[in-house]
């Protein structure tokens, strides 16, 4: 490690660097470096040795440097070496003004002012200055420099000539195959543009995006729209901002309406242009625009017209079958719905789906192929991967006898342990032909333990063969026969003494280690004993012989099951290769294409494996583990990083070039333009070369009756698309990555054209004929298991546990009979429940809470499952989804008969005693339609979720995995594509590297075309997908790690959960601080959270006031008392109960609806309610308000039952769904917001947030000192005692500042900020914090003292959670005598001591032990 990093300092330019110190912040996972140097860096070079930390010690590093020797004394002169640095390091920070730098003078003078002496025409281009603004902030961070950075221009330079844009839109080299994208072509001229605003606009005046410049003036463009957002003001005006793109760049449009209906009605029409994907042409004044700051096209007039689209018009079509998606790795930019779309309009009746090593694009591909021939256009998704194949061995047709190999040894370092070599020739059937045995005498002792085992003596050895003449029998013995063993041990050996002696005995031969790993996987124990035991065979007892006919007896069973699976061929390893673990072995792409659902089984079996144990770098598919599980695909041979086309190029001869076309069912050839880069490298002479290479292919296919397709490797849908590929690879470093080559998704015209070289026929074959073939052979397949709606786990007798069960439970609350609410509904629900197979997915959940509960932890449900009745008679869930209603405790009297337009929440109700014994009634219900969770048919997809105490997580998901035993419970996987902030900083990387200064707008668009692309996988935090112990998860999809984590347990669905959500159920089992909260509230009150009533009125009182806490919380700009409450503590929420001031128990289910929904509040919800339009009450605030509310109108209960879910997933309402809602007049306001809306709780989730977060809030009002060790305790590894401390003025101070860092707030700064509101909240109610102290603080949770809390280690920064321990548990053990016992007790690092220190802690304790007496 101080190797590398010397070397790191070194190569970025540090003198004698060094790293000082380091602190890890374990909670955040990140590093504080203080680094030092003797020369002065640049920011680039600083950034470089911060980054190339973080690559070594694999987490965020925070650096900080100081600079000693030479580089500290020319801080101080200030002269010109500080000077080139601060222009590096200005060129380096601010990569989109070095255009304007070519050529500028740079000037420090004293140190007070770096002067930019410009060209002319330069300074305009800094734009507004803020880039310098930036150079001005970083100078005085990394240097302490004062220094104002100023520019001007000086005449007296030459003027800048900028170098021309690169033309991206497509090539312009024809090495590379692209073409200049030719103008859009002009609408009809008795027709022309459409007008969409002011005059009519003529085509022939448009100019490209790129030629407009500042003193354009009037300009006429056209282009794409990217954007579109639209402003009323107060009076009614509309503001529509815009931007447009021709990909030659990017523009900013700009236009104000004064009438409004006028303004209404062109953002229609300018929203139904960009639906239908149709081109604005724009004209305008291209000026400054003071309001934006930058310049813009003021628009004059606009018109639209279509774009014409790539199309096939050939009569016959082709087939793609090598594409690459988003999900190909930071590679592939194709939309896959695009894509299959784009093959559908061309009249292609078929398109595969190939990404690198994955099939996580297959349920998309698969859905969007099957909605497009729903709606007449008939397209198949082909479903296939471009794996990397390993060439772990040899096939071979299978020998007619074979040679089983046992040998005794004891590995030693010296080749002198060789005891006993054993062989059986065999048949493939099993029969014993001879047998061949010799003791060795190889000169070595006898381990004991080995005599033991074999029967072996020394005196036998003593009269035993040489290891020579051994050998040479044995190579006699093995003449024409083929050599097994289990494992490369044996072979490796005898080839080794053999070598030894000058004999070159076998090295290949058949592995019934893998063969058997790969054959009977439920074999944990990969011995030979292991395998032979689970098939009902003896195992070996000991010695070679044993071991010989051990193998020879699992050898009689492999070979049947090779002939099962249809593996013809036998696979030869090399053991020397195989015992070789160092050497890097090289792979080879290879198409795999799923004929029929058997080969898209066989297909999710090589992809899981292939992560899961052949995982380097990339997920190699070995070719034993492909010839096992051959059946039911098709394999191609890939593009130029295929096995054939590496062997043709290397110019093999012709038998070896057959030998590995063998394997292949059909031969790839590509465009000329794909392999260029080949001709750029000099490994081929120029283009008609790289004919040849294909036309050698063709000669091959045809030689051997094999067909060969013409494929396009796409990579991007459409041409211009490559400048999006071009920033990716440039990203991940590819130096060539401007040479971006003509990956994108070619017509049938095109191919044709650029195979014209093999003659006419015989491109036809290849890119019409055979594709198709190929295509016609594979079944429309789905990516899984679709028989039947969903596949859901059974237990035994379930539907009449869970029936009994919830009777029983119903008739101890409600009595015997039931209430015919009570009865009504049980029976709806259960018949639902039992008919649609959910029985048992219920009491799977019933267990799962079960346990938690009588391991002390309560659970709240989430998702929906509390709209099921049944669930809270089975103890699942404690929201009670019946109408609002009574009921004695006692003699089980109730009463339904409660005026349900007043009361929504039983808890809402006045108290009554009962009438019958006088007991206090319960109230309960929250009124829930049970339709939310499983639809009016039962054919919605249950989805039950638990928040479980975050400390009980890990124990909920192994008893869930127990529960279903191996193999049939994973962790819900998921995919993460490259997020728009990152792509930020591609594009403006890609920029700086080309050149360029695009606008804002083409920055944008260019981000938009790269986000999405896969970067990594992942797990749901607690989705755990269940699979029926009927089924094989292979059915449904491949499993891996998350993000190819080798080092993990942890097993993923390979598909987004999202994708499955319809046919295997999932449980969210997630990690909630709640909980736990209320675990440890528990045991410090003794009050069992589960007997606090929920109409408590000053609880409720806190949520619309902070009277009842008895302090003003003005200071905070808040006057209500939620700080701290689940749900309701954040500024968001806080703002909401200010606005709404709730009183009652439905208020706050309605708010922690709206709380938690996308856009239901915000621009929605709190219009309505504040322009007096809806109140509360009214506005849609949980998906269950939308079909209730349209039930109520008299809607069909299917179809607003189906509007709910397409609201609350945020596909807004179709037109069907909007005309139901018409024709029973739901008023215009309520439509709006359901269009607005992209995701809603529903109400069972609010209420059991809120049940659960009441009982916080009790807790706080009447048990405050117990409330806020709990809270603290709970978020310790956020809380930071240097802030906290000093009592509810200093708190506050701290709180001011660090509001004042307002956008630029770092996450932990706002974690705290959080954290220190509650402090104050606590200190002004009476309760202060005590200091840390070594003896008395706990290690992780603050303590009660004397009406104070006393804070843990754990919450001071630079303090982890282990090192908290080491000292808590050190200070049990008696008073320290000095700090250096402390550190010696405790194993306290010198970061840890110094961050007490500071903090006083270590105050009167001596240094060292010793004793001064002078």
């Amino acid at each position: 490690m101080d190797g590398g990093l010397e070397a790191l300092f070194r190569e970025n330019g540090a003198i004698n660097g060094r790293v000082r110190q380091a602190v890890l912040h374990k909670a955040e996972r990140r590093l504080l470096v203080e680094a030092q140097s003797d020369s002065l860096l640049t920011l680039g070079q600083m950034e470089a040795i911060r980054r190339g930390l973080e690559d070594a010690m694999g987490c965020p590093v925070q650096a900080a440097f100081f600079f000693c020797g030479p580089a500290a004394l020319q801080l101080e002169e200030q002269g010109a070496a500080l000077g080139k640095v601060l222009e590096q390091s200005l060129r380096e920070l601010c990569p989109t003004i070095r255009p304007a730098l070519q050529g500028a003078c740079f000037t420090l003078e004293a140190g007070k002012a770096l002067r930019l002496r410009l060209a002319p025409g330069c300074l305009e281009m800094l734009g507004d200055g803020s880039a310098l603004r930036r150079a001005e902030a970083a100078f005085s961070q990394a240097y302490g420099l004062k220094v104002q950075v100023l520019a001007e221009t000086d005449e007296g330079l030459e003027p800048l000539k900028l170098p021309e844009k690169p033309d991206f839109s497509q090539a312009a080299a024809k090495a590379a195959g692209r073409t200049k994208r030719k103008p859009a072509e002009k609408p009809g001229a008795e027709q022309g543009p459409r007008v969409l605003y002011g005059k009519r606009i003529q085509e022939k005046d448009r100019i490209p995006q790129d030629q407009v410049s500042e003193d354009v003036g009037r300009v006429v463009i056209g282009g794409e729209i990217t954007s579109l957002e639209v402003k009323e003001t107060k009076n009614g005006a509309f503001i529509i901002n815009f931007a447009i793109s021709d990909h030659t760049n990017t523009l900013p449009c700009k236009l104000f309406i004064k009438a409004k209906e006028a303004g209404q009605k062109l953002q229609a029409e300018l929203e139904a242009t960009k639906k239908q994907g149709d081109w604005l042409l724009v004209q305008g004044d291209y000026t400054m625009d003071e309001f934006m700051r930058r310049m813009c096209v003021h628009v004059g007039s606009i018109g639209a017209f279509s774009m014409p689209k790539r199309m096939d018009t050939a009569p016959e079509k082709r087939v793609e079958l090598h594409l690459h998606t988003k999900m190909s790795t930071m590679d592939g930019l194709t939309n896959v719905k695009e894509a299959v779309a784009t093959a559908a309009r061309w009249g292609h009746r078929a398109i595969a789906i190939t990404d690198h090593g994955v099939v996580h694009a297959f349920p998309d591909a698969v859905s969007a192929a099957d909605k497009l021939t729903k709606g007449g256009q008939e397209i198949k998704a082909i479903l296939g991967v471009e794996g990397y194949l390993l060439p772990d061995c040899r096939l071979v047709e299978r020998p007619e006898t074979y040679i089983a190999l046992g040998v005794t040894s004891a590995p030693a370092f010296r080749l002198d342990d060789l005891f006993e070599i054993a062989a059986l020739r065999t048949t493939a059937e099993g029969e014993v032909l001879d047998t061949f045995y010799r003791v060795v005498d190889c000169g070595a002792l006898l381990p004991p333990e080995l005599a033991q085992e074999t029967g072996l003596t020394q005196e036998a050895l003593a009269g035993g063969a040489s290891v020579k003449e051994a050998l040479t029998d044995l190579s006699a013995f093995m003449e024409g026969s083929c050599p097994v063993a289990f494992g490369p041990g044996a072979l490796a050996l005898l080839h080794a003494h053999g070598a030894a002696h000058g004999m070159e005995l076998p090295a290949e031969y058949a592995d019934l280690s893998v063969l058997s790993h790969d054959l009977w996987r439920e074999v944990k124990e990969q011995t030979l004993a292991a395998f032979l035991g689970a098939l009902d065979k003896a195992a070996p007892q000991g010695g070679a012989l044993e071991t010989a006919r051990g193998t020879a007896a699992l050898l009689a069973s492999v070979l049947p099951e090779l002939d099962r699976r249809q593996a013809r061929e036998l696979p030869l390893f090399h053991a020397l290769d195989q015992q070789d673990t160092k050497t890097k072995r090289r792979t080879y792409h290879i198409i795999i294409i799923a004929k029929n659902q058997p080969g898209l089984v066989n297909l999710y079996r090589l992809v899981s494996y292939a992560h899961l144990e052949h995982l380097r770098k990339v997920p190699r598919i070995p070719r034993s583990l492909l010839h096992l599980n051959r059946q039911g695909l098709i394999v191609g041979s890939a593009c130029e990083a295929g096995e054939l086309f590496q062997s043709v190029l290397k110019g093999e001869p012709e038998e070896k070039l057959a030998q590995v076309a063998k394997m292949y069912d059909f031969l790839e050839i590509q465009p000329i333009a794909n392999n260029a880069f080949l001709t750029r490298n000099g490994r081929v002479a120029d283009e008609e070369g790289l004919r040849d290479l294909n036309r050698k292919i063709v000669a091959l296919g045809d030689a051997l009756h094999k067909p060969v397709v013409a494929t396009g490797d796409v990579h991007f849908l459409e041409p211009d698309d490559s400048i999006f590929r071009a920033i990716i690879m440039h990203a991940r470093g590819f130096e060539d990555a401007e040479e971006q080559a003509p990956l994108y998704f070619k017509t049938t015209d095109e191919m044709l054209e650029e195979f014209a070289y093999l003659g006419p026929e015989k491109a036809h074959a290849v890119v019409i004929d055979n594709p198709n073939a190929i295509a016609d052979s594979c079944e429309r397949l789905k990516p899984f298991l679709s028989e039947k709606g969903t596949y859901a786990p059974t237990f035994p007798g379930a539907d009449e546990e869970l029936r009994n069960m919830a009777m029983t439970r119903a008739h101890a609350i409600y009595g015997d009979p039931l209430p015919e609410v009570v009865q009504k509904r049980l029976d709806k629900e259960l018949t639902s429940i039992i008919g649609n197979g959910y029985a048992s997915l219920y009491l799977m959940a019933q267990r799962l809470v079960q346990k938690s509960l009588s391991d002390g932890y309560l659970v709240g449900s989430r998702g929906s499952v509390g709209s099921s009745f049944v669930a809270n008679m089975a103890g699942i869930t404690e929201v009670n989804a019946l109408q609002p209603h009574y009921v004695c405790p006692k003699c089980k009297f109730s009463d339904f008969d409660v005026d349900r337009t007043k009361y929504a929440c039983g808890v809402d109700m006045p108290d009554r005693a009962c009438p019958v014994c006088g007991a206090p009634l319960n109230k309960l219900g929250y009124e829930i339609p049970f339709e939310t969770f499983l639809g009016f048919k039962g054919d919605k997809t249950p989805d039950i979720d638990l928040n479980f105490s975050g400390e009980y997580q890990p124990v909920a998901h192994k008893f869930t995995e127990t529960m279903f035993g191996e193999g049939h419970a994973f962790r819900a996987g998921t995919i993460s594509g490259v997020k728009d902030k990152t792509v930020y900083g591609y594009v403006r990387a890609w920029c700086d590297e080309t050149g360029q200064n695009p606008t804002k707008e083409e920055i944008d668009r260019l981000v938009a075309g790269c986000a999405g692309v896969k970067k990594t996988t992942g797990q749901h935090p607690g989705g755990i997908v269940i699979v029926p112990k009927e089924n094989d998860i292979m059915e449904f999809t491949p499993i891996q790690r998350p993000a190819d984590k080798t080092d993990v347990d942890v097993i993923t669905t390979h598909f987004d959960f999202h994708a499955m959500d319809d046919r295997l159920v999932k449980l969210d089992i997630l990690g909630h601080d709640d909980p736990t909260a209320l675990r440890m509230l528990q045991d410090i009150t003794g009050l069992d959270p589960k007997t606090i009533p929920l109409d408590d009125r000053e609880t409720m009182a806190i949520f619309s006031s902070s009277a009842p806490l008895g302090c003003s919380l003005e200071a905070l700009g808040c006057d209500v008392g939620s700080l701290a409450i689940p749900e309701f503590g954040t500024s968001f929420v806080r703002q909401m109960l200010m606005d709404t001031r709730p009183t009652t128990m439905e208020e706050l289910v309605r708010i922690s609806g709206l709380s938690h929904g996308t856009d239901v509040w915000l621009g929605n919800a709190q219009d309505l309610v504040r322009g007096g339009t809806a109140t509360l009450k009214d506005v849609i605030c949980t998906r269950d308000d939308i079909m209730n509310y349209l039930i109520l109108r008299g809607g069909e209960p299917s179809i607003s039952f189906k509007t709910m879910e397409s609201v609350r997933k945020g596909r807004g309402v179709t037109e069907e769904m909007e005309a139901a809602m018409r024709s029973i007049n739901t008023p215009e306001w309520f439509i709006d917001s359901c269009k607005k809306i992209k995701y809603m709780f529903p109400r069972a989730h609010a209420a059991a947030y809120v049940m659960m977060a009441f009982r916080v809030a009790y807790y706080k009002v009447h048990m405050p000192l117990a409330f806020y060790a709990v809270y603290l305790s709970v978020r310790a590894d956020a809380f930071d005692i240097a802030a906290a401390q000093g009592g509810a003025q200093a708190v506050l101070d701290n709180i001011k500042a660090l509001k004042k860092k307002g956008n630029d707030i770092e996450q932990k700064e706002a974690d705290l900020l959080t954290i220190l509101e509650v402090v104050y909240e606590m200190n002004l109610r009476g309760i202060q914090l005590l200091p840390v102290d070594l003896y008395k603080s706990d290690a992780r949770n603050f303590r009660i003292e004397d009406g104070k809390l006393r804070p843990p280690f754990s919450s001071i920064a630079g303090v982890g959670e282990t090192a908290a321990d080491a000292v808590a548990q050190a200070g049990r053990a008696g008073p320290y005598l000095s700090v250096e016992d402390f550190r010696a007790r405790s194993g306290a690092n010198s970061a840890v001591v110094q961050a007490l220190r500071d903090l006083g802690v270590l105050s009167g304790l001596p240094e060292t032990n010793q004793l001064t007496l002078f």
